[in-house]
């Protein structure tokens, strides 16, 4: 879905291809060629990082740019003080002329692009050249980032061990497709009063990006794959009363296989990246990291 923030990506997107973002970030734009198509990328290694580091995803929305969102989520700082590598993958331009990340959109699937197979095989990449570890490799994203999130869930999770989608849903189409037998640890947030990614789901397409479940069945659909048993429930402490919503933490655990699915719940929020914009009670950067740190492996 639409994400919120864009604000000035494209600008931002033009100084970085003109060689000029250097005063807004040490990493630079990194190609990478899948399918026939020159793809792009920024890669954010911290000092000294030594081998087999974990390698975090971070997608962006629709219409968003990878450099915009490197900068706002600010992902970076924790991944300097907590020893890991971040790739943010850049999507391809729809015939809106919008970025976007191919879940099946009814306005892009004319597009016939694979970001699967892309974000899967640029992931190989990055761990066979920078010595990072395969088995610790995650994915978060907002919006369509957070939807493509819960497409590599379903059909990469020998690539990707762990997803953290923000304001993302599952389509209707890939609810259908998710056949993969093998579960990963999945960790939602989403807002009660989101007015681009509904609560209760367009099983109707009455947007127009196409049908995509309640967050509720999309939670429920984790729930059940990763066998969960156990919940632990609680409410965040409200510290900023003027973002006018607070956070509902469910927390789910399996015992047959360790794997957990948390669920944070923003009610009353809207499409925001909680920390950055929205809610302020929690960082969702941070949340996501100590999410993924549980399933680090050696």
């Amino acid at each position: 879905m639409k994400s919120k923030l864009f604000l000035s990506g494209v600008f931002l997107l033009l100084l970085c291809l003109s060689g000029e973002c250097n005063d807004l970030s040490k990493s630079k734009i990194q190609r990478f060629q899948v399918d026939g198509k020159n793809r792009e990328y920024l890669l954010h290694i911290p000092k000294n990082l030594p081998e087999n580091a974990a390698l975090v995803f971070v997608l962006h929305g629709y219409t968003d740019h990878a450099q915009n969102m490197m900068n706002t989520t600010e992902m970076n700082k924790i991944a300097d003080k907590n020893g890991f590598a971040i790739c943010y993958p850049q999507g391809l331009t729809d015939e809106r002329g919008n970025t976007f990340w191919e879940v099946g959109y009814t306005f892009t699937q004319s597009k016939k692009v694979d970001d699967v197979n892309f974000l899967s095989e640029l992931a190989v990449h990055l761990q066979n050249e920078f010595k990072l570890s395969s088995q610790n490799t995650f994915a978060t994203g907002m919006s369509n980032g957070g939807d493509m999130s819960i497409m590599l869930a379903c059909e990469a999770p020998e690539v990707f061990k762990a997803v953290a989608p923000v304001c993302g849903c599952m389509m209707k189409c890939n609810f259908e497709a998710c056949n993969s037998t093998k579960p990963i640890p999945v960790f939602l947030i989403n807002s009660t009063a989101d007015s681009t990614t509904y609560w209760n789901g367009d099983m109707l397409d009455k947007q127009g990006w196409g049908a995509y479940l309640p967050v509720k069945e999309n939670l429920d659909f984790w729930i059940k794959k990763n066998l969960c048993t156990s919940i632990v429930t609680d409410t965040v402490p409200d510290i900023d009363k003027n973002d006018r919503s607070y956070v509902i933490t469910e927390k789910y655990s399996s015992t047959k296989n360790g794997n957990q699915v948390w669920f944070y719940k923003v009610v009353n929020g809207g499409h925001d990246w909680p920390g950055y914009s929205g809610n302020k009670d929690i960082n969702a950067s941070q949340e996501v990291w100590n999410f993924f740190s549980l399933f680090i492996k050696p």
